[in-house]
Protein backbone atom coordinates (compact mmCIF):
# COMPACT_ATOMS: atom_id res chain seq x y z
CA UNK A 1 0.00 0.00 0.00
CA UNK A 2 1.24 2.96 -1.04
CA UNK A 3 1.18 6.70 1.07
CA UNK A 4 1.79 10.11 -0.60
CA UNK A 5 1.97 13.76 0.38
CA UNK A 6 -0.03 16.30 -1.32
CA UNK A 7 0.55 19.92 -2.15
CA UNK A 8 -2.96 22.05 -1.32
CA UNK A 9 -3.92 25.50 -2.44
CA UNK A 10 -6.25 27.78 -0.48
CA UNK A 11 -9.10 25.92 -1.73
CA UNK A 12 -8.18 22.50 -0.53
CA UNK A 13 -6.88 21.16 -4.16
CA UNK A 14 -3.81 19.37 -5.25
CA UNK A 15 -1.04 21.81 -7.11
CA UNK A 16 1.40 19.43 -7.86
CA UNK A 17 2.67 15.73 -8.52
CA UNK A 18 2.05 13.77 -5.42
CA UNK A 19 5.02 12.28 -3.55
CA UNK A 20 5.68 9.46 -1.72
CA UNK A 21 5.84 9.58 1.83
CA UNK A 22 9.45 8.48 1.82
CA UNK A 23 10.54 10.75 -0.63
CA UNK A 24 9.24 13.60 1.62
CA UNK A 25 10.53 12.38 5.01
CA UNK A 26 13.90 11.55 3.25
CA UNK A 27 15.79 14.83 4.32
CA UNK A 28 14.46 14.37 8.27
CA UNK A 29 15.74 10.67 8.04
CA UNK A 30 18.57 11.54 6.92
CA UNK A 31 19.28 13.96 9.47
CA UNK A 32 18.25 11.96 12.19
CA UNK A 33 19.08 8.65 11.90
CA UNK A 34 21.78 8.87 9.03
CA UNK A 35 21.58 6.26 6.11
CA UNK A 36 20.51 3.48 8.68
CA UNK A 37 17.03 3.79 7.65
CA UNK A 38 18.13 2.88 3.79
CA UNK A 39 19.57 -0.85 4.64
CA UNK A 40 16.22 -0.87 7.16
CA UNK A 41 13.46 -3.59 6.74
CA UNK A 42 11.11 -2.05 5.24
CA UNK A 43 8.11 -0.44 6.25
CA UNK A 44 9.38 1.51 8.78
CA UNK A 45 7.74 4.54 8.92
CA UNK A 46 3.97 3.67 10.72
CA UNK A 47 1.13 6.31 10.88
CA UNK A 48 -0.73 6.96 14.21
CA UNK A 49 -3.75 8.00 14.22
CA UNK A 50 -3.15 10.08 17.59
CA UNK A 51 -4.12 14.11 16.75
CA UNK A 52 -2.02 16.45 17.28
CA UNK A 53 -2.43 20.35 18.38
CA UNK A 54 -0.12 21.49 15.70
CA UNK A 55 1.03 19.99 12.65
CA UNK A 56 1.54 23.14 10.39
CA UNK A 57 4.58 23.93 8.90
CA UNK A 58 6.32 27.32 9.53
CA UNK A 59 7.97 27.93 5.57
CA UNK A 60 10.62 30.70 6.17
CA UNK A 61 11.74 32.09 9.59
CA UNK A 62 10.68 35.20 10.80
CA UNK A 63 7.92 35.01 8.10
CA UNK A 64 4.90 33.79 9.67
CA UNK A 65 3.93 31.90 6.91
CA UNK A 66 2.75 28.18 7.32
CA UNK A 67 1.37 25.18 5.55
CA UNK A 68 -1.65 24.35 7.06
CA UNK A 69 -2.23 20.20 8.17
CA UNK A 70 -5.29 18.48 6.43
CA UNK A 71 -4.90 14.80 7.80
CA UNK A 72 -6.22 15.81 11.61
CA UNK A 73 -6.37 12.02 12.28
CA UNK A 74 -2.91 11.01 11.91
CA UNK A 75 -0.73 13.47 14.26
CA UNK A 76 2.02 11.31 14.67
CA UNK A 77 4.53 9.18 12.44
CA UNK A 78 6.65 6.48 14.38
CA UNK A 79 9.83 5.71 12.60
CA UNK A 80 11.16 2.17 13.38
CA UNK A 81 14.36 1.10 12.22
CA UNK A 82 15.27 -2.39 12.08
CA UNK A 83 17.97 -4.16 10.72
CA UNK A 84 19.45 -7.53 10.78
CA UNK A 85 16.42 -8.47 13.30
CA UNK A 86 17.33 -6.02 15.90
CA UNK A 87 15.65 -2.57 16.37
CA UNK A 88 18.07 0.08 16.08
CA UNK A 89 15.45 2.97 16.48
CA UNK A 90 11.97 3.48 17.54
CA UNK A 91 10.28 6.82 18.20
CA UNK A 92 7.05 8.24 17.48
CA UNK A 93 7.39 11.96 15.32
CA UNK A 94 4.91 14.24 15.09
CA UNK A 95 4.36 15.01 11.37
CA UNK A 96 5.29 18.51 10.86
CA UNK A 97 8.75 17.54 12.33
CA UNK A 98 9.11 14.56 10.08
CA UNK A 99 7.81 15.87 7.04
CA UNK A 100 8.40 19.19 7.51
CA UNK A 101 12.22 19.49 6.02
CA UNK A 102 11.41 18.02 2.86
CA UNK A 103 7.90 19.99 2.51
CA UNK A 104 10.19 22.85 2.35
CA UNK A 105 13.04 20.92 -0.15
CA UNK A 106 10.23 20.36 -2.46
CA UNK A 107 8.44 24.09 -2.78
CA UNK A 108 12.18 25.66 -2.80
CA UNK A 109 13.22 22.83 -6.09
CA UNK A 110 9.91 23.16 -7.36
CA UNK A 111 9.27 26.87 -7.53
CA UNK A 112 6.02 26.39 -5.73
CA UNK A 113 4.74 29.78 -4.29
CA UNK A 114 0.87 29.73 -3.73
CA UNK A 115 1.09 26.23 -1.52
CA UNK A 116 -1.50 26.99 1.52
CA UNK A 117 -1.58 23.58 3.09
CA UNK A 118 -0.33 19.63 2.83
CA UNK A 119 -1.63 16.15 3.47
CA UNK A 120 -1.52 12.82 3.65
CA UNK A 121 -2.83 10.50 0.98
CA UNK A 122 -3.41 6.87 0.06
CA UNK A 123 -6.01 3.99 0.56
CA UNK A 124 -7.93 4.33 3.53
CA UNK A 125 -6.42 7.36 4.64
CA UNK A 126 -9.71 8.84 4.25
CA UNK A 127 -11.66 6.71 5.72
CA UNK A 128 -10.26 5.99 8.93
CA UNK A 129 -12.97 4.06 11.27
CA UNK A 130 -12.39 4.07 14.78
CA UNK A 131 -13.76 1.56 17.26
CA UNK A 132 -13.82 2.79 21.21
CA UNK A 133 -12.85 0.46 23.84
CA UNK A 134 -16.04 -0.36 25.85
CA UNK A 135 -16.21 0.91 29.13
CA UNK A 136 -16.22 -2.05 31.82
CA UNK A 137 -19.15 -2.97 33.39
CA UNK A 138 -19.58 -3.53 37.00
CA UNK A 139 -16.79 -1.16 38.14
CA UNK A 140 -16.27 -0.77 42.02
CA UNK A 141 -14.52 2.26 43.41
CA UNK A 142 -11.95 1.19 45.70
CA UNK A 143 -11.05 2.97 49.24
CA UNK A 144 -7.40 3.31 49.73
CA UNK A 145 -6.15 2.11 53.61
CA UNK A 146 -5.90 4.17 55.93
CA UNK A 147 -2.33 4.85 57.59
CA UNK A 148 -1.09 2.02 59.20
CA UNK A 149 -4.24 -0.42 58.03
CA UNK A 150 -3.06 -3.73 55.66
CA UNK A 151 -4.78 -6.34 54.22
CA UNK A 152 -6.48 -9.26 56.42
CA UNK A 153 -4.64 -11.92 54.28
CA UNK A 154 -1.44 -12.61 51.90
CA UNK A 155 -0.16 -13.49 48.80
CA UNK A 156 1.96 -15.60 47.75
CA UNK A 157 2.56 -17.07 44.51
CA UNK A 158 2.21 -20.95 44.04
CA UNK A 159 5.08 -21.89 41.62
CA UNK A 160 3.57 -23.81 38.56
CA UNK A 161 5.25 -27.42 37.39
CA UNK A 162 7.85 -28.14 35.65
CA UNK A 163 7.22 -28.08 31.77
CA UNK A 164 7.49 -31.66 30.30
CA UNK A 165 10.98 -32.15 28.72
CA UNK A 166 10.53 -32.84 24.93
CA UNK A 167 12.76 -32.35 21.73
CA UNK A 168 12.38 -30.49 18.55
CA UNK A 169 12.59 -33.43 16.32
CA UNK A 170 9.29 -35.08 18.41
CA UNK A 171 7.39 -32.20 16.61
CA UNK A 172 8.74 -32.90 13.14
CA UNK A 173 9.53 -28.93 13.22
CA UNK A 174 10.64 -27.50 9.82
CA UNK A 175 14.37 -26.15 9.93
CA UNK A 176 14.47 -22.65 10.47
CA UNK A 177 15.13 -19.99 7.61
CA UNK A 178 18.65 -19.24 8.57
CA UNK A 179 18.06 -15.61 7.99
CA UNK A 180 15.82 -15.66 10.99
CA UNK A 181 17.78 -18.39 13.24
CA UNK A 182 18.92 -16.46 16.34
CA UNK A 183 21.61 -19.22 17.41
CA UNK A 184 22.31 -22.07 15.10
CA UNK A 185 23.18 -23.88 17.95
CA UNK A 186 19.23 -24.20 18.99
CA UNK A 187 20.41 -22.16 22.69
CA UNK A 188 17.56 -19.52 22.08
CA UNK A 189 16.27 -19.79 25.50
CA UNK A 190 12.48 -19.72 23.72
CA UNK A 191 12.21 -21.55 20.71
CA UNK A 192 8.82 -21.10 19.09
CA UNK A 193 7.16 -23.53 16.71
CA UNK A 194 3.53 -22.36 15.46
CA UNK A 195 1.35 -25.50 13.74
CA UNK A 196 1.48 -25.54 9.81
CA UNK A 197 -2.50 -25.46 9.89
CA UNK A 198 -2.77 -22.49 12.40
CA UNK A 199 0.00 -20.47 9.87
CA UNK A 200 -1.61 -21.03 7.21
CA UNK A 201 -4.89 -20.11 8.68
CA UNK A 202 -3.56 -16.95 9.68
CA UNK A 203 -1.53 -16.11 6.96
CA UNK A 204 -3.59 -16.87 4.09
CA UNK A 205 -7.39 -18.70 5.20
CA UNK A 206 -8.85 -16.29 7.96
CA UNK A 207 -10.09 -12.88 6.24
CA UNK A 208 -9.33 -9.67 8.15
CA UNK A 209 -10.98 -6.36 8.20
CA UNK A 210 -9.65 -3.85 5.74
CA UNK A 211 -10.98 -1.19 7.83
CA UNK A 212 -9.94 -1.43 11.43
CA UNK A 213 -6.63 -3.62 13.28
CA UNK A 214 -7.57 -6.89 14.59
CA UNK A 215 -5.74 -9.19 17.03
CA UNK A 216 -6.07 -12.24 19.80
CA UNK A 217 -4.07 -14.20 21.55
CA UNK A 218 -2.04 -17.37 20.79
CA UNK A 219 -2.18 -20.38 23.22
CA UNK A 220 -0.49 -23.47 23.69
CA UNK A 221 1.92 -25.50 25.84
CA UNK A 222 5.35 -24.84 27.15
CA UNK A 223 8.15 -27.69 27.48
CA UNK A 224 11.73 -27.70 28.58
CA UNK A 225 13.84 -28.24 25.99
CA UNK A 226 15.56 -31.91 26.62
CA UNK A 227 18.26 -31.20 24.50
CA UNK A 228 19.39 -27.81 25.77
CA UNK A 229 18.99 -27.49 29.64
CA UNK A 230 17.15 -24.63 31.10
CA UNK A 231 15.82 -23.34 27.84
CA UNK A 232 12.29 -24.02 26.68
CA UNK A 233 10.07 -24.91 23.72
CA UNK A 234 6.77 -22.64 23.43
CA UNK A 235 4.27 -24.25 20.67
CA UNK A 236 1.72 -22.63 19.31
CA UNK A 237 -1.78 -24.22 19.08
CA UNK A 238 -4.20 -21.77 18.45
CA UNK A 239 -4.80 -17.56 18.24
CA UNK A 240 -7.98 -17.00 19.24
CA UNK A 241 -9.28 -13.69 18.14
CA UNK A 242 -9.91 -10.86 21.20
CA UNK A 243 -13.26 -9.48 22.86
CA UNK A 244 -14.00 -6.04 23.89
CA UNK A 245 -11.28 -4.48 22.22
CA UNK A 246 -11.04 -1.10 20.61
CA UNK A 247 -9.35 -0.50 17.25
CA UNK A 248 -9.01 1.69 14.58
CA UNK A 249 -7.29 1.50 11.00
CA UNK A 250 -4.10 2.37 12.78
CA UNK A 251 -4.45 0.97 16.39
CA UNK A 252 -5.67 -1.84 18.41
CA UNK A 253 -6.49 -2.09 22.16
CA UNK A 254 -7.26 -4.66 24.84
CA UNK A 255 -9.03 -3.95 27.34
CA UNK A 256 -9.08 -5.96 31.48
CA UNK A 257 -11.81 -7.87 29.61
CA UNK A 258 -10.36 -9.08 26.96
CA UNK A 259 -7.84 -10.96 29.57
CA UNK A 260 -11.25 -12.10 31.56
CA UNK A 261 -12.67 -13.59 28.52
CA UNK A 262 -9.70 -15.66 27.08
CA UNK A 263 -8.56 -16.79 31.15
CA UNK A 264 -12.79 -18.30 30.61
CA UNK A 265 -12.22 -19.65 27.63
CA UNK A 266 -8.97 -21.33 28.44
CA UNK A 267 -10.89 -22.98 31.43
CA UNK A 268 -13.54 -24.11 29.55
CA UNK A 269 -12.41 -24.98 26.05
CA UNK A 270 -8.56 -25.51 26.43
CA UNK A 271 -7.98 -26.50 29.85
CA UNK A 272 -4.48 -28.35 28.67
CA UNK A 273 -3.23 -24.96 27.04
CA UNK A 274 -1.62 -21.75 28.10
CA UNK A 275 -2.01 -18.20 26.99
CA UNK A 276 1.29 -18.13 25.32
CA UNK A 277 1.14 -14.35 23.63
CA UNK A 278 -0.62 -11.94 21.48
CA UNK A 279 -1.35 -11.28 17.72
CA UNK A 280 -2.32 -8.42 15.89
CA UNK A 281 -2.93 -7.48 11.98
CA UNK A 282 -1.36 -3.83 12.63
CA UNK A 283 -3.55 -2.67 9.58
CA UNK A 284 -2.00 -2.62 5.62
CA UNK A 285 0.22 0.16 6.41
CA UNK A 286 2.15 -2.20 8.80
CA UNK A 287 2.42 -5.94 8.99
CA UNK A 288 1.15 -8.79 11.02
CA UNK A 289 2.94 -9.66 13.95
CA UNK A 290 3.38 -12.07 16.69
CA UNK A 291 4.17 -11.19 20.79
CA UNK A 292 5.20 -13.64 23.03
CA UNK A 293 4.45 -12.94 26.64
CA UNK A 294 7.44 -14.04 29.41
CA UNK A 295 7.06 -15.91 32.13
Amino acid sequence: MSIYVELLNEQGNPIAKPRHIVDVAQPFLDAWVGDLWRAATPPFLFLLPYPWEDNRVRLAQPSEHFLDYHTDAIGFIQIEIVYANRFLYRHPHTVAEVLGPGLIAWLQEAGIEKAAAYRITGEGIGRLVHRSAPIPEGVTEVTPYAPGEGPAFRIRPIPPAPPEPKTLAAFGALEPDPVWEGNPDRTDFVKVLVDSSLYDDLLHQRRFSEKVEEGGFLIGRVYEDKEQPETFIAHVTGAIPAEQVGASFLHFTFTGDSFDRIKQRLTQDHPEERLLGWYVTSSPLSYFSLALIPG
